[in-house]
């Protein structure tokens, strides 16, 4: 039988550029993922979809609703720093959207439901990327911290976890979908991970300083990594991928210190130009209360692997999704104990789910069984990892309810409500019902 310690936190995230919409709307300004091209990604990714999303805008009270009929007890959701602030750095926010967020978090305590806040996920004011290329420039540091300041103030005490950035280890090699710069060599990719490195560990001490009883963490997306064999070019591959997206950034965020292993990877360029004096000081000052990570499938490594092909590397044990993502429950308890060893360190699982099509039955109804099966399993794993010590603050589901996915759609589904992609009309799915027995015991009860 299934048992979590007594306070764990169960829940569900959402991300703005993909569920919110309201494109322009209560004073919103445009942001990266609003005027988003990239070349060669699937016709399914109509990034001018990302105005509309969910409309989580104008259906707030009905999802959130949605949420406290579950009985959730934590919903991540991200804030759009421009509609905070809609040019990225005026000296006055935007009124109306802190009072959208107001009625998001109001929404939320009317259900007894904990706000985790991610204060930016790939959606950046665009003036910033006009005006001095974004987080290519040190300028950055100030209107970002500007901004955090800004809504951990104001919403002081009412949002009790922060997350400075969505899967920030992920830059090295999507850049330009997360901060709309591509980095064309080795200077201009380390340039944008030490001033979002700097953002985030400065972000940490400000957080605290704004609102000392509340905590914050860097987040990690990651897949398990192991080798395809025992060949130790695969090994070998393994490891460095496991170094290079899992522990260069989790020593930043968590240590507080610029591993050798991460140096290395930029020796041959001069870093006394990028890292100026008291950049480290800074960065040593993290102080992280948690490490949030996001986790949906194993990959299997072999020599050879490299950035995305590594995280969606096929593992021929186990099955695979519709879109090439490995399910493999094991590597969820693997990832949480590998975090827990080497970092020590509160977990909060803050996305987990499986993407899959889903068919509305002539009754109106959806029975996504493929999803429970997914999510029990992954939970059974994660109350194996909790057995052996690891200390986890609380589980959120990959999503609350169906949204745009980043580069599949609509028709790439993951949430417990389904979404008409024309309509936007809201119905649960079996799931819906699952999870919320899942909640209701704490875990105890996954059939």
């Amino acid at each position: 039988m299934t048992k979590f310690h007594d306070g764990f936190l169960w829940g569900s995230s959402t991300n703005a550029q993909q569920f919110e919409g309201g494109y322009k709307k209560g004073g919103k300004g445009l942001s990266i993922a609003d005027v988003r091209v990239i070349p060669n990604m699937p016709k399914e990714a109509d990034f001018e979809k990302f105005k509309i999303g969910s409309d989580h805008f104008t259906h707030v009270e009905e999802d959130i609703a949605y949420l406290g009929q579950m009985g959730m007890q934590i919903y991540r959701f991200t804030m759009g720093w421009s509609r905070i602030f809609p040019n990225g750095n005026e000296k006055q926010p935007n009124q109306e959207g802190l009072d959208f967020y107001d009625k998001v978090i109001t929404e939320l305590e009317k259900y007894h439901i904990q706000s985790v806040v991610t204060l930016y996920a790939y959606d950046m004011p665009l003036n910033l990327l006009n005006e001095y290329n974004g987080f290519a420039s040190r300028r950055i540091i100030d209107d970002y911290l500007n901004y955090v300041r800004t809504v951990v103030s104001y919403f002081k005490g009412r949002v009790k976890y922060w997350v400075p950035f969505n899967e920030q280890n992920f830059l090295s090699f999507d850049s330009e979908y997360m901060c709309g710069t591509k980095a064309n060599n080795a200077t201009e990719l380390f340039t944008l991970e030490h001033h979002f490195n700097l953002c985030c560990a400065k972000a940490t001490k400000l957080i605290h300083l704004c609102d000392p009883l509340a905590q914050t963490g860097g987040n990690m997306g990651n897949s398990c990594f192991v080798p395809y064999s025992c060949n130790p070019i695969d090994v070998e591959a393994t490891d460095e991928i496991a170094q290079t997206i899992s522990y260069d950034f989790g020593d930043m965020c968590v240590r507080g210190e610029y591993s050798q292993h991460y140096l290395n990877r930029f020796k041959d360029i001069d870093l006394t130009k990028i890292v100026l004096p008291g950049d480290m000081q800074a960065i040593s000052e993290v102080e992280p209360d948690f490490l949030s990570i996001t986790y949906y499938m194993s990959s299997a490594i072999q020599g050879g692997s490299a950035g995305m092909n590594a995280i969606k590397a096929k593992n021929p044990f186990v099955q695979q999704t519709e879109w090439g993502w490995n399910i493999d429950p094991y590597g969820l308890k693997h990832f949480i104990i590998d975090m827990t060893h080497r970092y020590q360190i509160p977990l909060l699982i803050l996305e987990n789910g499986l993407g899959h099509r889903d068919e509305v039955e002539k009754d109106g109804s959806v029975n996504d069984d493929y999803r429970i099966e997914y999510l029990r399993n992954h939970i059974k794993r994660m109350t194996e990892a909790e057995d052996n010590g690891a200390e986890i603050i609380g589980y959120l589901t990959w999503s609350a309810i169906d949204l745009y996915s980043t580069r599949e759609g609509f028709d790439k589904r993951y949430g417990f409500v389904y979404v008409d992609k024309e309509t936007l009309k809201r119905s649960p799915k079996k799931s819906l019902g699952w999870y919320k027995k899942v909640i209701k015991t704490n875990g105890s009860d996954l059939d």
